[in-house]
């Protein structure tokens, strides 16, 4: 959020563009000129002054910040004290000054003579004049660190996430390198199984020529040939002679 739209926002200072003379009579909060008018807005030139009297962007101090949060982001009084922001010595801090604001006296007035009304209660303050600039710079000050911790957070994003990043890339090439070699092994398993097959093969054609030489040695003396031809599981037994018997 820029400077000014944070003026803008709390109407605290008008801008160009606005009335300068409404009259503020029926204001319940006490009127700081007499007559019970109003005095004049601010110009965007003394907008201006007082945001060049502003201070330097507040920068965040990480140390500072809780340390028993874990992962939980710190609370808004924590970012504040880390980023140096104080309270100021009169007291009306911007959030001070919101709470004038919601009060029975100002809540239903017109943002004008909201403004109005409360510039001069604050240059009525029993114990010393309150500049409005000094509610600003407040205000600023507390936005300014909400952005800075907002970077911080973001910072920290982006630097985890290209740590992450970089972890899955070394995982993904783990994985890849993984399936590569199992590939390589599953490949190798099935050419030596087709060898075995080959092998398998080539035997049972032997075997087969084998058994056949014995079945047609023990044909002749026997009724049923107890060689088996061809595999042992698929080829029953062969007819042949019986062999003879005794007696």
């Amino acid at each position: 959020m820029g400077l000014k739209d944070v003026l803008e926002k709390m109407k605290l200072v008008e801008v160009e563009g606005q009335e300068a003379d409404r009259p503020a009579a029926a204001t319940p909060a006490p009127s700081p000129t007499p007559a019970g008018r109003r005095p004049a807005p601010a110009s965007r030139a003394s907008i201006d002054e007082i945001l060049q009297r502003v201070p330097a962007q507040t920068k965040l101090d990480e140390q500072a910040l809780p340390k028993d949060a874990g992962d939980a982001v710190p609370d808004f009084e924590s970012i504040y004290r880390a980023s140096g922001v104080k309270e100021p010595a009169h007291g009306f801090s911007a959030y001070k000054v919101l709470e004038i604001l919601s009060s029975a006296d100002f809540a239903a007035l017109p943002a004008p003579a909201k403004a109005a009304a409360l510039s001069g209660f604050l240059r009525m303050n029993p114990s010393g004049p309150v500049p409005i600039a000094d509610v600003i710079q407040d205000a600023v000050a507390r936005d300014q660190a909400l952005d800075g911790f907002e970077q911080f957070l973001r910072k920290k994003l982006d630097s985890r996430s290209e740590e992450i990043g970089k972890e899955n890339t070394a995982l993904q090439g783990e994985i890849d390198e993984l399936t590569r070699r199992n590939q390589e092994k599953m490949e190798a398993n099935r050419r030596a199984l087709d060898k075995e097959k080959q092998r398998f093969a080539e035997w049972q054609a032997r075997k087969r020529i084998e058994e056949r030489k014995l079945f047609d040695a023990v044909g002749p003396f026997v009724e049923q040939n107890p060689v088996s031809v061809g595999t042992a599981a698929e080829t029953p037994p062969a007819s042949g002679p019986r062999p003879p018997t005794k007696g």
